[in-house]
């Protein structure tokens, strides 16, 4: 996931006190080079309480298997890597100076909360600084052209999740979807957008189009549009909790047919909502149940299991984690320095680079990697499986965003 609320005051915030911060940063930091001995230091700021710890506790917990495993190793040009973090508390008036914070205690890469509304500002922060900003958002803004020239995003955003989504479901011959978009959050507006944009690009047609509020009790008005649609399939363009609370509505109406949702149900934590859920897809960048064609996440996602006693509760928040410190680390093997500068330049020769999440490329002026091939995830009695792999996006209706 995720994701862009429309905060106006937010941005306004990230300006005015992205100014102000930068103006008392300290040289090393304004020109990103940092120390060219000692450890290499990475930090992540984000919300490791409130409502985005769901989310970032599990990036934290990839950064540092990633980190051991780089370490055990020999570390990153005979230097060991390590790991700071602040905790911005999920509260949007303290992204800014969490961001700063872990500057200030000599962070030379930085990597935000997996969010654009909290993840975004702190991007901002750093790029204001000229140091690298890497991180995960489904929103279209979180990278070259709407956070600064040295954010990556390793998510493919929400316009290329909303394009897969449709061309995937055009290709099992769904004619007349209707589509529900959850109007809470621009990540979950823009997968509608484009799966509708998409749709119609393949030349299909809806049944209907409606739209949801997460957090609304009733779905009544849209479970009873969906009945009187003539709909073969229903796109919840969506995301926990709102999203299973609707899901679990229509399938209680009595509505059957098939549904396919957003990577941000790629999981099992919101579950409980719909128990024994049937006949509901999700592309997704990974499995983490063991039918990972890729060996080397299954591997992962049980060594997961072995250190923390429970299953992952997701597989891409783990999965970024550990392929943020993995691009970093390879950027600046090749760099042979930790500048910014040189550092960011190796990462846009990135081509289909073999990270664990998944192959991912950048240009100069592109760091959103669009096109990455996903997995479909098919949920039958509760239990969720791969259905499908290698699904590639053949493009995104107007170009992908950068």
């Amino acid at each position: 996931m995720r994701i862009r609320r429309r905060h106006t005051a937010i941005r306004a915030l990230s300006v005015g006190v992205g100014i102000a911060l930068a103006a008392g940063c300290s040289a090393a930091a304004q020109s990103g080079t940092g120390s060219n001995s000692g450890p290499i230091v990475i930090g992540h700021t984000a919300g490791m309480t409130g409502f985005m710890s769901v989310f970032d506790l599990p990036v934290e917990q990839g950064m540092k298997m990633a980190i051991e495993d780089i370490n055990a190793k020999g570390g990153v040009l005979g230097r060991q890597l390590e790991l700071i973090t602040t905790n911005n508390e999920s509260d949007p008036t303290k992204i800014q100076s969490a961001a700063q914070e872990v500057i200030e205690k000599g962070a030379q890469f930085v990597v935000p909360s997996c969010d654009y509304d909290i993840g975004g500002p702190a991007a901002r922060t750093a790029n204001d600084q000229n140091i690298i900003a890497i991180g995960c958002a489904g929103g279209p803004l979180f990278g070259y052209d709407g956070t600064g020239p040295m954010t990556y995003n390793l998510h493919q955003a929400s316009p290329a999740e909303g394009s897969t989504m449709a061309q995937w479901a055009f290709s099992k011959g769904y004619r007349k979807p209707f589509v529900i978009t959850d109007t809470g959050l621009e990540y979950s507006q823009v997968d509608g957008q484009y799966f509708t944009k998409k749709w119609r690009e393949l030349g299909g047609g809806t049944a209907g189009e409606d739209t949801y509020q997460n957090g609304d009790q009733s779905a009544a008005s849209q479970i009873a549009d969906i009945q009187k649609s003539g709909a073969d399939l229903v796109v919840i363009a969506s995301y926990p909790p709102g999203g299973a609370t609707l899901i679990r509505q229509i399938r209680a109406a009595g509505i059957t047919l098939p549904m396919v949702g957003t990577q941000a149900f790629d999981g099992t934590y919101w579950l409980d909502a719909v128990p024994d859920l049937s006949n509901f897809y999700v592309p997704v960048t990974a499995s983490m149940y063991g039918d990972d064609p890729i060996t080397a996440r299954n591997e992962f996602f049980q060594r997961v299991q072995q250190e923390t006693g429970k299953p992952a509760a997701s597989a891409f928040y783990p999965l970024t984690g550990y392929s943020s410190v993995q691009a970093l680390a390879r950027a600046i093997e090749r760099a042979g320095t930790t500048d910014s500068k040189a550092v960011a330049a190796k990462l846009d020769t990135f081509t289909d680079e073999d990270l664990l999440l998944g192959p991912t490329t950048y240009t100069p002026t592109c760091h959103i990697p669009s096109f990455r091939p996903q997995l479909v995830i098919q949920y039958t009695a509760g239990k969720p499986a791969v259905v499908q792999k290698d699904v590639r996006l053949t493009d995104v209706p107007g170009g992908a965003p950068c």
